[in-house]
């Protein structure tokens, strides 16, 4: 009897582990492209999500499979544990896609990663039409247009002081000008002489080169964005927040 269990819940974790495989590659290749996985904590909600599938899948399979039931009755129980673990993926997984980030928000000496969580629908609908529907496949560096009105000036700034800033409201968002990030990053020697960093920090893979570089703030701390020879078209990202 226990082999048989054992079995069925072997067939069922592999099934399960190959579903895990199928969300894994649009959570790390699409949602959560390289270093975002760690940045923005997509790895943790996916494995949270992974974890639970793995428990509704073979461990309730183990408990209820019975050779000596009758077929009827074991399609009937895997509908239902079936459905179980699929609205449990599927509210994991759309927990997993609201929680991406979509935007690398370039704001006067730094860049904010925003997700999609924290862009109200609201906001969205006020903003230019080439923002008002959130990337799908990854996050897309922009910049902002900072007011010129004085009131606007004002709202920014009691919006700033509740927590909710520029890079936090779309109708200010724009395409980036042509070298308009590159022009306002960090040298190496405002690296080596930061006060929480210094030469100690500089990454193995730009420690004999000339780099420029940026802060990168996310909702979970802040990182540091390193581009080689300063092209911002190539980036090393570090896990090492300059404000600390």
């Amino acid at each position: 009897m226990f082999k048989a269990k054992l079995r069925a819940a072997i067939i069922h974790g592999t099934i399960t582990a190959f579903i895990g495989v199928l969300t894994g590659v649009a959570v790390f290749y699409i949602w959560y492209p390289g270093a975002f996985s760690e940045m923005s904590h997509g790895t943790e909600l996916f494995l949270l999500v992974l974890l639970v599938e793995m428990f509704l899948g073979p461990v309730i399979s183990l408990i209820i499979f019975n050779p000596g039931k009758l077929p009827s009755e074991l399609i009937r129980d895997y509908c239902i544990v079936g459905l179980v673990q699929f609205a449990a993926l599927f509210y994991g997984m759309y927990s997993v896609f609201i929680s991406r980030p979509v935007y690398m928000v370039f704001v006067k000496d730094r860049i904010e990663v925003v997700s999609a969580v924290e862009l109200s629908d609201s906001d969205l609908e006020v903003a230019a039409p080439k923002f008002k529907s959130l990337p799908k496949l990854g996050p897309r560096t922009i910049c902002v247009e900072f007011p010129a009105n004085a009131e606007e000036k004002s709202d920014l700034l009691l919006s700033s002081l509740n927590g909710r800033d520029i890079q936090l409201i779309p109708k200010y968002y724009r395409e980036c000008f042509k070298g308009e990030i590159a022009s306002n990053t960090y040298t190496r020697e405002d690296f080596v002489s930061f006060e929480t960093l210094g030469e100690s920090f500089v990454p193995n893979a730009v420690r004999n080169d000339d780099f420029t570089w940026l802060p990168v703030v996310t909702r979970f701390g802040a990182w540091l964005v390193i581009f080689p020879g300063g092209d911002v078209s190539n980036h090393v990202y570090v896990n090492e927040d300059p404000f600390s």
